[in-house]
């Protein structure tokens, strides 16, 4: 059953990603230009924003990692324990593979198809640079991360399905990534972040045999 849906997520998230493609990049990403930023300045500046999320990434595995290993030398196995452990896991994992696939796709940036509509919009396997805009992640990382805040934290799901829909905004309206891109990140954050609480929870219930036997 997990595994039917499994596959008519992907393919519904596959479905999305293609209809984004076709009929809404392109369009959402030139009305962003002449409604958003018709300062030229606004423009610069927006593009001149260095990309933290390596740092952002770095900073919260550490945490993660740090925190987990405090609470295990005490002794402490909660969902505290839990959510730590998953996201030192999930998110540096998310933003590899993320790194991964636009090194494999190649898709050229939002920004610079802007400036050059015309460019070949694919370079398979070349994804640097400017031809790193597939899939978004921003979107993967914090949608991995908080995705595991609303498996452990359920009662703040409402803040936390406004702040993914916010950064998916924000992403758009600073013409950082076409629509496309940003499902794509989000998904694949859902997909890690399934595969790593998957495995966790095997490994925690194959441990726990281990201790019984």
């Amino acid at each position: 059953m997990n595994f039917k849906k499994n596959i008519m997520s992907f393919l519904l998230t596959a479905l999305l990603i293609i209809l984004s493609y076709l009929f809404l990049d392109a369009r959402i990403s030139l009305f962003v230009r002449t409604t958003f930023m018709l300062d030229a300045h606004l423009h610069i500046f927006f593009a001149n924003i260095p990309d933290v999320l390596l740092p952002v990434v770095c900073s919260i595995t550490v945490l993660a990692w740090t925190a987990y290993f405090i609470l295990s030398h005490k002794g402490i196995y909660s969902i505290h324990t839990r959510f730590v452990l998953l996201v030192a896991n999930s998110v540096p994992l998310t933003f590899i593979l993320e790194l991964i696939v636009k090194h494999v796709v190649g898709r050229i940036n939002t920004r610079y198809w802007l400036l050059h509509p015309t460019a070949r919009e694919f370079h398979w396997l070349q994804g640097s640079g400017n031809y790193a805009g597939f899939p978004s992640g921003h979107m993967a990382v914090f949608t991995a991360l908080v995705i595991a805040l609303w498996t452990y934290y359920p009662r703040y799901r409402f803040a936390y399905f406004i702040f993914l829909s916010v950064l998916a905004l924000a992403l758009l309206a600073t013409n950082y990534h076409f629509l496309s891109d940003i499902i794509a990140g989000a998904y694949l954050g859902v997909v890690i972040h399934a595969g790593t609480l998957r495995g966790l929870t095997v490994s925690e219930k194959s441990k726990e045999g281990n201790e019984v036997v």
